[in-house]
């Protein structure tokens, strides 16, 4: 039998110090040689947490929403989608180089997407924050198009973008 596809995270904790080597071999997120005060059994734990959210973070760049359109189910991939917009009844969905549009309500399919990804910035826009190119005045550049930033959404919109650490003062 080969290794395991999904292992565990394991965090050895022995008297053995001469075992430490096997250990790290086997990809152990840690070894604790007992005694071991709290404090060390903490940034252990906090390393195997570490590495969780990284792989949680590679498995949410793969999520998905499943989109009603054309009389077909689509499967559209989460971090493809750069930009959301409000038509009516029906809404448009902009992925990679293409678009769709849906029949559901702009609110109900924002309620979909990641909050901390997808901000609103107008009445009728909602944006990747990873998309965006620039941002000018009251205008925001995505992906080829040009959208404005209504006054209600800039002052939230660019002070989450400060608090992210992600632009300097504007």
């Amino acid at each position: 039998m080969g290794p395991l596809v999904n292992p565990p995270y394991v965090i050895f904790t022995t008297a053995y110090p001469e075992y430490a080597v096997e250990g790290f071999e086997v990809d152990a997120i840690d070894y604790l040689l007992k005694p071991f005060p709290f404090e060390r059994f903490l940034k252990a734990v906090n390393k195997a947490i570490d590495k969780l959210k990284d792989q949680e973070s590679i498995h949410d760049d793969k999520e998905y929403i499943l989109l009603r359109a054309d009389k077909k189910i689509h499967r559209i991939i989460v971090s493809e989608i750069f930009l959301v917009e409000a038509l009516g009844d029906y809404v448009k969905v902009y992925y990679e180089e293409k678009y769709i549009v849906v029949h559901d309500t702009f609110q109900n399919l924002l309620s979909q997407l990641p909050g901390d990804r997808f901000f609103r910035v107008h009445k009728s826009y909602a944006v990747s924050l990873s998309s965006v190119k620039s941002i000018e005045g009251n205008q925001i550049s995505i992906g080829s198009k040009t959208i404005p930033i209504g006054q209600i959404y800039k002052s939230y919109f660019l002070s989450r973008l400060k608090s992210d650490g992600l632009v300097p003062d504007v």
